[in-house]
């Protein structure tokens, strides 16, 4: 299930049209509060600006990806099974809504270029896989928005506040994810898992619809791994030496010599694991012990790196989301 990240197959397509808002109210209504009103800070630096362009043109997915989820929650609901998704949906869509707005408010006071939706697809058929998939959406956003603050709080710290704001809500989010899928406890772990901004751009790139962006921002594109559904049940993943397989594409494993599965996990340095080839396109690996909630795992024929930024350089394929618990 996990794997449908890197999937191709589109079952539909987001507009690029402006986002509707319901009659009578207004996004700020529905999301709880506007974009902050504060004066933003008289300088910036351009790997702040790298910052916010990227967190605007992630929130337009995840906006994106959220209105088509609500269209289709209420095609599905027949008998009012998913009213309570539904609601909570509606306010999470309004809630990205104001995250792009607060980014591009940011872009627009200093005159810096911002991102508008691109068409995007996203392979789900019905409610079950529609919030499977919002989990890994909203754990991939929330670490790159941990990214972002950790980057912001050593060359901006006055502009900090906003994306560390924005990480508790995309928590709450994500913790209903996690119960209304998964049926598993909202709080698995103390901390939650950074990953760098290009980690999160190609998370993203199989959801955009090839062409359909007016401009994206600049990136190393990366083959992509995806986990191979296990014998064993999807989410009993936790525990000592679980093997897990991945797919992905034998071109990137082109002379790469030895082969290691990189575990990005919470705030721990980078966790490996040997992996071997057992088919054309298939590396299986072990899960290893200490991991929780959701891990990243990458491709590579290293060990040096011990964080996710040095690590992402020296990724050959990924990242893949695990579910560990």
């Amino acid at each position: 299930m996990h794997s449908s990240t890197i999937a191709s197959v589109a079952l539909f397509v987001a507009s690029t049209l402006a986002y509707p808002t319901p009659t009578g109210s207004s996004v700020a209504d529905i999301a709880g509060g506007s974009a902050p009103n504060g004066t933003p800070p008289k300088n910036i630096s351009a790997a702040a600006i790298a910052d916010f362009q990227g967190v605007n043109f992630l929130e337009n997915m995840e906006a994106a990806f959220f209105e088509q989820g609500l269209e289709n929650l209420t095609a599905w609901n027949h008998h009012g099974e998913l009213d309570a998704a539904i609601e909570v949906v509606t306010r999470v869509h309004a809630q990205e809504l104001i995250h792009v707005q607060t980014a591009k408010n940011i872009l627009n006071h200093f005159q810096k270029p911002t991102f508008e939706p691109c068409q995007y697809q996203f392979p789900v058929t019905n409610a079950e896989e529609f919030l499977d998939l919002a989990n890994i959406i909203t754990s991939a956003g929330i670490g790159a928005v941990i990214n972002v603050a950790s980057s912001l709080a050593l060359t901006d710290p006055s502009l900090v506040q906003g994306p560390a704001s924005i990480l508790s809500s995309e928590a709450r989010h994500d913790a209903f994810f996690r119960i209304a899928a998964l049926d598993i406890v909202p709080n698995p772990t103390p901390f939650d898992t950074r990953i760098s901004a290009a980690y999160a751009l190609n998370l993203a790139s199989p959801f955009i619809v090839p062409g359909s962006c007016a401009a994206m921002p600049k990136f190393p594109t990366i083959p992509p791994l995806a986990q191979i559904k296990p014998r064993y049940h999807q989410h009993g993943t936790t525990g000592t030496d679980v093997p897990i397989q991945f797919a992905v594409d034998a071109q990137a494993l082109h002379r790469a010599g030895a082969l290691f599965i990189g575990w990005v996990n919470q705030a721990n340095v980078v966790n490996y694991t040997p992996a071997k080839m057992v088919g054309t396109g298939v590396v299986e690996t072990v899960i290893p012990e200490g991991l929780g909630g959701m891990a990243f795992a990458a491709l590579t024929n290293t060990q040096t790196a011990t964080d996710v930024n040095t690590l992402t350089g020296l990724t050959l394929a990924g990242p893949a989301p695990v579910q560990i618990s």
